[in-house]
């Protein structure tokens, strides 16, 4: 149930927007039907696929008006905003965002991140920071040095490049490794070359008892967001009602199992920002702020508390 009730734009003036996604299993849902959703209320958009930070990026220099990005980033510039009640979290096992480590958390002295979400490798650090007590030396993960005879098809279903990859670190010294996204998702649960396999989201929940937000839409302030977030409340809306058809086109898409996909999509990622989740957010805000992670008082404005300070202030008036 929504903290307020959706209602369709009024403006059906045509209207076109830069829109940055990902190429993830776990957004799939929230850009299913995205684009029928959008002509269907005189919306265009240019959509582009990117990694998480490179979105980022070009949403604040203004090459996008509209992106999916990591919460970390967002909470590192104040120009941006949330927008709908989307976004991709979870609560438990996430099943995508896996710490392999050659020795115990405690003796981890370096680790391999995967910048490519920049929300996985901040908590990651926060968790072994503030719950370990331990602080790694952070070094950033590069598969063209680590697997350069793999080059961009890595699949870890395979136990010849989990093999490989574990001479690889050791060969540089290197403990501990995160990796996120549909690569994560094919990892076995026994790997012999990493005794030590831990599910970030499953770890973070155990220990915080509240979901983490790795990511959601955001706009810039000088956009107007307005119509943006109803097709969005709507697409995931759509994706909702016709999941299994969803789910059988990504697993064939992305040569995945069916009843990974389907685990996947429907138990292990969450797709609306509710008050639980955005309390995570600021928990995580603030740790990422005493590890100099983000800036200090950096926050998100949420959509949810912007309506909800416009109708107490009409309320007021």
């Amino acid at each position: 149930m929504n903290d307020f009730p959706s209602s369709e734009p009024a403006s059906v003036s045509p209207q076109t927007f830069r829109l940055g996604s990902v190429p993830y299993l776990n957004a799939a849902p929230l850009t299913w039907r995205l684009e029928e959703i959008a002509a269907e209320n005189q919306v265009t958009f240019l959509r582009e696929n990117a990694i998480p930070s490179l979105l980022a990026k070009k949403l604040v220099a203004g090459e996008y008006d509209v992106a999916l990005i990591p919460v970390a980033e967002a909470l590192r510039h104040s120009e941006l905003v949330q927008v709908s009640d989307v976004c991709i979290a979870s609560e438990g096992a996430v099943g995508s965002v896996k710490l392999l480590s050659r020795q115990p958390l405690g003796q981890i002295q370096t680790i391999a991140l995967d910048e490519a979400s920049r929300s996985s490798a901040a908590m990651t650090l926060i968790y072994l920071h503030e719950r370990i007590k331990n602080f790694p030396q952070a070094v950033p993960l590069k598969w063209s040095e680590l697997l350069p005879e793999a080059s961009e098809n890595i699949d870890f279903s395979d136990s010849h490049f989990l093999r490989a990859l574990g001479e690889s670190l050791a060969a540089r010294e290197i403990d501990a490794i995160l990796l996120i996204g549909d690569v994560a998702l094919k990892i076995p649960h026994q790997v012999p070359s990493f005794p030590y396999q831990i599910d970030m989201g499953q770890a973070w929940t155990q220990w915080i008892g509240l979901p983490f937000v790795y990511a959601s839409w955001f706009t810039r302030r000088d956009v107007d967001g307005e119509r943006l977030s109803w097709i969005f409340n709507e697409a995931r809306r759509a994706s909702q009602v016709e999941m299994d058809i969803l789910i059988l086109h990504e697993a064939m898409k992305n040569h995945l199992p069916l009843d990974l996909c389907y685990d996947y999509l429907n138990f292990k990622i969450r797709y609306r920002l509710g008050g639980r989740e955005r309390r995570g957010v600021e928990v995580f805000g603030k740790m990422a702020q005493k590890y100099g992670l983000i800036p200090l008082g950096a926050g998100l404005e949420f959509e949810a508390n912007r309506k909800r300070f416009a109708h107490n202030s009409s309320q007021g008036s």
